[in-house]
């Protein structure tokens, strides 16, 4: 499998980017009128650590079919297409949000630790399960998985805006 990269956007397309001559200014913080310079020791293109869209820890959503006629649907039409695709692409119109949390996963390390074959628990207290979509959200980016098999997670494309709404029961669709 190629090695995936999980690359963060900088802070160049960002709106609360401010070029002034030769210096850069953050104006992105909530309740403070003045922006914050950056350093000559922050990175020039990467976000700084103490970016204010960062989330730290990091959150997590799980989204699971939304009832067993999607699930059965899904593996109807993407059984025969996902074997040899590194990237996967789940309809997200079947889907909903299962559960939600915090994780001290990147998301670099959590594709790492979801595809070792050592048997981890990724997520404290949560089941995925086979169809399943994680999402975890740096703040900066959102990066999807894709669970295709045990200790087959891919990176997905994944489209939230058109997930069904509501919350699914832990009782789940398997």
């Amino acid at each position: 499998m190629r090695k995936s990269s999980f690359r963060e956007p900088g802070c160049i397309g960002c709106e609360a980017h401010l070029d002034f001559g030769l210096s850069r200014y953050c104006a992105g913080f909530k309740n403070k009128k003045r922006r914050k310079a950056f350093r000559k020791s922050d990175p020039a293109y990467k976000a700084p650590q103490w970016c204010p869209k960062r989330k730290s820890p990091c959150e997590y959503r799980i989204y699971s079919y939304a009832d067993e006629q999607a699930a059965v649907m899904a593996r109807l039409f993407e059984a025969d297409r996902m074997d040899n695709r590194n990237i996967a692409f789940p309809s997200a119109f079947r889907y909903r949000l299962r559960t939600a949390g915090k994780t001290g996963l990147t998301p670099a390390l959590f594709f790492e630790n979801a595809n070792s074959p050592d048997e981890m628990p990724l997520l404290e207290g949560e089941g995925i399960g086979l169809g399943d979509v994680v999402e975890i959200d740096t703040g900066l980016a959102q990066f999807f998985f894709y669970c295709a098999a045990a200790h087959d997670f891919r990176p997905a494309l994944f489209d939230v805006k058109r997930i069904q709404t509501g919350r699914i029961d832990d009782t789940g669709v398997s």
